[in-house]
């Protein structure tokens, strides 16, 4: 009998990419989402429903032995339009998944973000102070607390990965998948958020999954790892792959603004995954071309 495995937000971005690589891998997976899923397998089964849906969520995760969480408000803008929801999901739900998966004795993978950090020292090791700038970060925040006081507490196996910003094909939204419709558009001038010095850190989808793999085979229960590349890439250096990439050279102008709660510059220390036999395998060049090829053909 195959082991059986939820990922919570399976309709995402990462969650699409984790759910095929769980299935590769020869995992029965129960996704749970609001929303539709495209994965068609007879080892995947799709569950409409919320995560501050208790009783729903309860009946779906009998029998997994581990629970990758991944379902989550994920925008900073929205989390500023509506902090309350972006708490409710964030938060409340990552308590309802660590509740109901201490029930079941499973394992739980959370997803975390980098925004828990904050304006961090760079590079920033798991160790840094968790003081988030945004409601997002702070609604995430409180889910690796709670993954925190549910190990030591309760003794639950929990594992937290901190996700520095994740791209690739399936992502519509984002920096690289911003710039790369604008242009199509109009290629000729492309108007970028901010000053084009915002310098972050930006982890392949591959690379990303990759890590999940890692930390749910050889992770330590409690301890919280970060993923990222080990490289901070400006937007402009982005937007010039992707003038490269498209051959076009358009006037460029800025917003000088970013958005509210926007942490402007992140790098992660990555020594710790490193030491479980992981490392990032795509580099931003390469990552940028592979969205390239995908937008072609959406």
């Amino acid at each position: 009998m195959l082991s059986k495995i939820m990922v919570t937000g399976c309709s995402g971005f990462i969650g699409t990419h984790l759910v095929k690589r769980l299935i590769d891998n020869g995992f029965q997976v129960t996704g749970y989402d609001l929303n539709a899923s495209l994965i068609r397998d007879r080892n995947f089964s799709l569950v409409r429903g919320d995560i501050l849906d208790i009783e729903k969520l309860r009946d779906s995760m009998k029998g997994c032995k581990s629970v990758f969480h991944l379902a989550a408000q994920t925008k900073v803008p929205e989390s500023t339009k509506d902090p309350l929801a972006d708490f409710k999901t964030n938060s409340e739900g990552t308590f309802n998944v660590l509740s109901i998966a201490q029930e079941h004795n499973a394992k739980v993978i959370y997803a975390s973000t980098s925004t828990v950090y904050g304006a961090a020292e760079m590079p920033t090791k798991e160790s840094h102070q968790l003081r988030p700038v945004s409601f997002y970060g702070t609604s995430k925040a409180a889910g690796d607390m709670y993954c925190s006081a549910f190990n030591s507490t309760f003794d639950l196996d929990t594992i937290v990965l901190r996700i520095f910003n994740a791209y690739g094909p399936g992502n519509g939204k984002g920096v690289m998948y911003d710039l790369f419709k604008k242009l199509e558009l109009d290629p000729t001038h492309l108007e970028i958020i901010g000053t084009g010095l915002q310098k972050k850190d930006y982890v392949y989808i591959d690379d990303a999954v990759e890590a999940f793999m890692t930390a749910y085979e050889k992770g330590a229960s409690g301890e919280a790892y970060n993923v990222g590349s080990g490289v901070s890439t400006t937007v402009n250096d982005i937007a010039g792959i992707i003038f490269d990439t498209l051959n076009v050279c358009p006037k460029t102008t800025y917003t000088g603004e970013s958005w509210m709660g926007d942490v402007e510059s992140s790098l992660a220390d990555l020594s710790k995954l490193k030491k479980l036999g992981w490392h990032p395998k795509v580099s931003i060049k390469e990552g940028i071309e592979k969205v390239y090829e995908w937008i072609q053909l959406i």
